[in-house]
């Protein structure tokens, strides 16, 4: 068995693994599968001293044992660790040489990460260097105590164990779950990992009174009453935590309380026994057992850090080597701290050890300790920010500020934004409060406030408000402008586009009024993605434009912006704000018909993101690129559906922290929609509606997808709240102050649900309220779906023939550029027409072209109602067995969906069809098909309504259809007409 010294976390070993076997074997099981190739995530989680990090230590070794190479990264809770911390010293115990291949050169530094290109590029690096260490021999990586693991940690972990299953290398990390509140960033990760990963958990309980006596029975040689009366003293006070009971039984030990005699053991009055009920009180004792000098510098060491450098312990202590070294012995030999495998620091036993001895010192003198531990490691070579800013922090020594500063500056550069906000939050709270510190807190509130504006936008726009403040209390008119431009993109964010365009345009304009930029200014923003020359943020106001319809100003704004200086690259910052032109630019090709032109557009937006490692719009570009233009012009392209989605499902994953988490499945949304996934819809549409902190366009997005999914359905109640959540003022709203694709789709259900109601000048408003916006925007994409709707409604208003002008004008504007989703249902609509009609071969003509661009396009739902449509052809026909076919295969598709209205046009048809030949009499007078059955249902007693309801009409096409039959049969009234249809077999 190891000793204390190998096993690091628990001083006595024997009671981490007793009691275990289940655990064990599970462990092993996953080894195995790891070293077979297949590799595993293992979340190991319980409560502080419950044995994780040695059943881990023990796992390591085994692996070790096996062939298989061990490197172990620690988080420590007291000393903030920095980003990347327990990657950073896992890869620093990497060995060298040994046929196994070098680190890459930002990861060489041990303990330091180098230079990187960007987050993502960070991120390969890592994988990379995973997959060729596990090609040359399996790996087994421990990441402990993952509970204070930084948030740019998570985020790796995340990444990288997305693409563990075919590497030999099992990836463990143990975690506190007793400290992971519901707001703690690996409580958020733990079931995405399990979801996307399928990473497994193990959860570690207590020891039950089962195992505590097995413990003590193994390991001591007593009569079965003292074994029992041991194993429920202990299980008392320990309450089957095996580092209480290590410390309990090693204090009785040493007591005598519990001793040797002869070949056995003998017990003791153990009430008698000194035993402290609390681990502090455990680990006071064995302290006091050294000297006071080493007493003294333990508590020193406590306060230094979980893991302490030899060299940083002497020189705060003030003590030489020979002095510490004799400490170090003694405190290990009292089993409270471990040499480092390097011999340059010691670590202590177990995070309560520390915690326990840190308690024990007085606020004074810990005061003290802090600032000299500080000033010691600010003194060394390329210190770490973060360590300093800690230990200045809990000094109360006002240096902390310029330290938090630089370690948030090195959390941005490591693109770990969570942590490079909360430095500069805490920094915040230690500037000069005064008037001369005003500028500097301005700038680092103006920092926040972009770490925060995809995250948390009213913490980002309380720090905009306090940095326009100081701005202009120190006079900073630069800051000024800044935030005057952050404001107005917060504005467009939260949904207000009217006043956060004219905002963010007062913002460019001081800025063009205002002195270049001094060197200072120009790091302070492209710490946070903002370029210092306001000609790139007019790139950002012409994307904004573009969003909300104003196409026009947009198209002449980024053609400027786009156009770069000789020598600026898209890889620069510069570059990614030309992006920002380009993805303007292509909303324009893409609103203005020109989707070839979008298509380039966005692929020079991607390769800009890329390049300047923004996760966040790449991810939005792929949404708008997938949504925009695949789906309306190339939707048959089913893999460009599929890649574009999980480019940004990945993009949006890669950047962590720089964007509220999504409710899974937000962005599929549409796609579900359109390949007949509806069960999936609510539950998601729900969850992204109730989230905090997204942009105004995810819960629009969410909302219409619910909209159209309750029209299909038959709710139109709940379509019409969607309707109006996105036109609080109807169709009357002007545009403007709107996401304008999104405003399009909203207005086209509300034309579809006032047609469904037989509300014909409320559709009616709702189509000249859209062809004002379509005007209004100079757009052409849209006035395909537009004149479709416009034939819908003549259609039901009984005036066919404008019906068909409107239709066949939708087919010719759906032809150039070529929208398959729009054809499709214009050639559907003009089949419907012609069966109306009784032109039988030209609706054959067009609905096998409806029908074949549904089955190209993977759209189940517009499939089946072509197929509907079909079976009305084949009925129409007198061909009731070849209508049955396309009826059923109707039916299935529109029976899972749940698509009520469909289904009751199906309903009728059925019923229609079930009639035997001979009672389906020719039809007189020059009547329609339609007609023919307005008629025999009058001649039934329905009333208009009825007749409405059963043939998925509006009342109002059923008066239409009635004076048409008045007309042809020379009748003027109801009953004379339910007469004739009577006389000729009709009824």
């Amino acid at each position: 068995m190891r000793d204390a010294a190998d096993l690091g976390a628990e001083p006595f070993p024997t009671t981490a693994l007793v009691g275990r076997d289940r655990e064990l074997a599970a462990l092993r099981g996953w080894l195995a599968a790891a070293l077979a190739g297949r590799g595993r995530l293992v979340l190991v989680g319980g409560d502080a001293g419950i044995g994780k990090t040695a059943l881990a230590e023990a796992l390591c070794a085994e692996a070790a044992v096996r062939g298989a190479l061990a490197l172990v990264g620690r988080c420590y809770d007291l000393s903030e660790t920095p980003p990347y911390g327990p990657w950073l010293a896992a890869l620093a115990r990497y060995p060298a040489g040994d046929a196994l291949p070098s680190l890459p050169d930002s990861l060489a530094e041990p303990g330091r990460l180098g230079p990187v290109a960007g987050r993502d590029a960070l991120f390969g690096e890592v994988r990379d260097f995973l997959a060729a260490v596990t090609a040359a021999r399996p790996l087994v990586l421990l990441l402990d105590d993952l509970h204070w693991a930084d948030p740019a940690s998570l985020d790796l972990l995340r990444v990288l164990a997305r693409g563990l299953g075919d590497l030999p290398l099992l990836l463990l990390a143990t975690y506190r779950s007793d400290e992971l509140p519901d707001r703690h960033p690996l409580a958020a990760l733990l079931p995405r990992l399990v979801r996307e990963a399928g990473a497994d958990r193990l959860a570690l309980r207590p020891l039950d009174g089962a195992a505590v006596h097995a413990l003590v029975a193994a390991r001591y040689s007593l009569a079965e009453p003292e074994l029992a009366r041991l194993a429920a003293y202990l299980q008392a006070r320990a309450e089957g935590n095996p580092f209480f009971l290590g410390e309990l039984l090693r204090t009785l030990e040493e007591e005598a309380a519990l001793r040797p005699a002869g070949g056995a053991w003998a017990l003791g009055d153990l009430a008698a026994a000194p035993v402290p009920p609390l681990l502090r009180q455990v680990v006071a004792e064995r302290a006091a057992r050294l000297s006071d000098e080493a007493q003294r510098l333990l508590a020193l060491a406590a306060v230094l850090g979980q893991e302490v450098p030899l060299d940083v312990w002497a020189g705060v202590g003030e003590v030489d080597e020979a002095r510490l070294l004799d400490v170090v012995e003694r405190a290990a030999e009292a089993h409270l701290v471990t040499p480092t495998p390097d011999g340059a620091g010691v670590r202590f036993a177990h995070a309560l050890v520390r915690e326990a001895l840190y308690a024990g010192v007085l606020a004074p003198r810990r005061r003290a300790w802090h600032r000299r531990a500080a000033e010691a490691l600010a003194a060394q070579p390329d210190p770490g920010p973060d360590a300093v800013a800690y230990h200045f922090r809990q000094a109360g020594d006002p240096r902390a500020a310029t330290w938090l500063v630089r370690a948030g500056e090195r959390a941005q550069r490591a693109h770990a934004w969570h942590s490079a906000a909360e430095r500069f939050a805490a920094a915040l709270a230690l500037l000069d409060p005064g008037p001369a510190g005003a500028r500097e807190r301005g700038w680092a509130h103006f920092r926040l406030a972009l770490l925060a504006r995809y995250t948390d936008q009213a913490r980002s726009v309380a720090a905009l408000t306090a940095a326009g403040q100081l701005a202009g209390e120190g006079g900073d008119a630069r800051l000024a402008a800044h935030v005057r431009f952050g404001q107005g993109l917060l504005a467009c964010f939260a949904g207000r586009f009217r006043a956060g365009l004219a905002a963010m345009a007062a913002g460019i304009a001081a800025l063009e009024a205002a002195p270049p930029p001094d060197a200072a200014e120009r790091t302070r923003l492209e710490g946070v993605g903002v370029a210092g020359d306001p000609r790139h943020h007019r790139g950002t106001l012409a994307l904004w434009l573009a969003y909300t319809g104003r196409y026009r100003e947009a198209g002449a704004l980024a053609a400027g912006v786009a156009r770069r200086p000789p020598g600026e690259g898209p890889g620069t910052l510069e570059g990614a704000f030309a992006a920002d032109a380009h993805w303007a630019l292509a909303e324009v090709h893409l609103q203005r018909g020109r989707p070839a032109q979008a298509r380039r557009a966005f692929a020079r937006v991607q390769r800009a993101y890329r390049a300047s490692d923004n996760a966040t719009q790449r991810a939005r570009a792929a949404l708008n690129e997938l949504y925009g233009v695949i789906l309306q012009y190339y939707p048959e392209d089913l893999a460009a559906r599929g890649r574009l989605l999980t480019e940004a499902e990945g993009a949006f994953a890669r950047a962590g922290g720089m964007i509220a988490a999504l409710a899974p499945g937000l962005l599929r949304l549409p796609l579900l929609y359109l390949e007949g996934r509806w069960a999936e819809i609510p539950a998601i549409a729900d969850a992204a509606r109730r989230q905090p902190g997204t942009a105004r366009w995810l819960p629009l997005l969410a909302g219409g997808a619910l909209g159209l999914l309750a029209c299909e359905r038959g709710d139109a109640a709940t379509a019409w709240r969607e309707v109006r959540d996105a036109f609080p003022a109807g169709p009357g709203t002007e545009p403007g102050d709107s996401m304008f694709s999104l405003a399009i789709i909203m207005q086209r259900l509300a034309v579809a649900l006032a047609l469904d109601a037989g509300d014909l000048s409320i559709a009616r408003a709702w189509l000249e309220a859209n062809g004002h916006w379509l005007a209004w925007a100079g757009a052409a994409n849209g006035q395909a779906d537009s004149a479709r709707g416009w034939a819908a409604y003549y259609r039901a208003a009984g005036d066919l023939a404008a019906a068909r002008r409107h239709a066949e004008a939708a087919l010719a504007r759906a032809s150039a550029p070529r929208q398959p989703l729009a054809l499709l249902a214009a050639h559907r609509l003009l089949g419907e027409l012609a069966i109306a009609a009784g032109r039988h071969a030209e609706a054959a003509v067009h609905l096998s072209e409806s029908l074949a661009l549904a089955d190209a396009c993977a759209a189940p739902y517009e499939r089946a109602l072509t197929l509907l449509a079909l079976a009305e052809l084949r009925a129409s026909e007198g061909q009731p067995a070849a209508a049955r076919a396309p009826l059923d295969e109707a039916r299935a598709i529109l029976e899972p969906l749940q698509a009520r209205p469909a289904l009751a046009r199906a309903d009728a048809l059925a019923a229609r069809l079930r009639r035997p030949p001979s009672a389906i009499p020719a039809r007189p007078a020059d009547l329609s098909a339609r007609e023919a059955e307005v008629l025999r249902l009058v001649a039934q007693g329905l009333t208009d309504v009825q007749v409405a309801g059963r043939l998925f009409l509006s009342p109002h096409t059923v008066g239409t259809h009635l004076r048409s039959i008045y007309n042809k049969l020379g009748v003027d009234n109801r009953t004379a007409a339910a007469a004739f249809a009577r006389d000729h077999g009709l009824a």
